[in-house]
């Protein structure tokens, strides 16, 4: 698949409301992968809020946050 198609499939399932995505990746993802990306995933939340917790995590003001999230998605 050339990286137009690639990108135009991206660009389609950025469309889908969140249920729609979850049906197209538990059609197309295999389960193992999914539980194991599942797993990790807490991994990483608790490893990121005992960051947080124990005071060595510096976090970002919200409003940033969400100012250059709204500047990345205008420039689009």
């Amino acid at each position: 698949m050339s990286r137009a198609a690639v990108q135009h499939v991206i660009a389609l399932a950025a469309e889908l409301s969140e249920d729609e995505r979850s049906v197209v990746v538990d059609a197309i993802a295999p389960k193992e992968s999914v539980s194991r990306l599942a797993d990790e995933w807490q991994a990483e939340i608790a490893r990121r809020a005992n960051l947080v917790r124990s005071g060595r995590a510096l976090g970002n003001p919200a409003e940033d946050v969400f100012d250059r999230l709204e500047s990345k998605l205008k420039a689009r």
